[in-house]
């Protein structure tokens, strides 16, 4: 899946850079908190919709590889939905 780097004027080149191929994994993976990576990232922390928003990019990357990047990719376009 091609990744945009910056979406709605959010670089998400920071977190990306952090997903890494794991040994003995297929997927590569985020190396910390992914949802708090991405909530802090575009300041959703503490915005009600923030974790509905990361939620719903797990549950749709799910329906396919269900990869830290995906969820990246996901979640990106419902910030730029929750910013607009």
């Amino acid at each position: 899946m091609d990744i945009p780097v910056t979406s709605n004027k959010v670089d998400w080149n920071p977190i990306l850079c952090q997903i890494k191929y794991r040994k003995g994994h297929s997927l590569p993976a985020y190396t910390g908190d992914l949802k708090i990576a991405l909530l802090n990232h575009v300041g959703l922390t503490n915005h009600s919709k923030g974790e509905e928003a990361y939620q719903l990019a797990r549950e749709i990357a799910r329906l396919t590889t269900c990869s830290d990047p995906e969820i990246v990719y996901w979640f990106s376009r419902l910030v730029s939905l929750i910013n607009d």
